[in-house]
């Protein structure tokens, strides 16, 4: 079942980008930090990753937006556990201007790939991984100063919550 949502969500995404590309006038490329709350933050770092965020307007304050990224979490463990989370948000959303501040609810999905290692436990040295993917909505805004985009939102992706900061340079197309 979750093959077909992130199947459906890609196929979405890509007839998105062909059908409606009269649109389209930017696309952003940012740099993220993702820092987990609740129990999210009880086991992983913060984390770093990138975005692309194309917007296709709707008149002159409001676009639809469709993000695609990569966050890395790194775990919080002591010497002996090591890994990370690795998260891959497949968002759309509506964002609206308001002279500079803006608004961006977005809903998606986010495939998780989670990884991790233990060492000298007294059993010996061993490790697992897991894969997911999750339904995902997250609420933000941010400030535009010319192409230069600074965002701020929360997401919530089942258990692994964070809130995000993104810095992101808008190119028109």
């Amino acid at each position: 079942m979750k093959k077909q949502i992130l199947f459906t969500t890609f196929s979405l995404f890509f007839a998105f980008v062909a059908f409606a590309q009269d649109g389209f006038h930017k696309i952003g490329v940012g740099a993220e930090v993702g820092l987990p709350m609740g129990d999210f933050g009880d086991a992983y770092n913060m984390g770093f990753g990138a975005t692309g965020k194309i917007y296709y307007g709707l008149n002159e304050n409001a676009n639809i937006t469709g993000t695609l990224g990569y966050l890395r979490f790194g775990i919080d463990g002591d010497s002996n556990i090591s890994g990370h989370m690795g998260m891959i948000p497949i968002m759309f959303g509506y964002h609206h201007d308001f002279d500079g501040f803006y608004v961006e609810p977005q809903v998606g999905v986010v495939a998780l790939n989670s990884k991790v290692d233990m060492s000298n436990t007294g059993f010996g040295s061993f490790g697992g991984s897991y894969s997911s993917t999750e339904v995902s909505l997250s609420l933000g805004g941010g400030y535009t100063m010319g192409d230069w985009d600074f965002g701020l939102r929360y997401q919530i992706v089942n258990n692994a919550n964070f809130l995000g900061v993104r810095v992101a340079y808008n190119f028109s197309i």
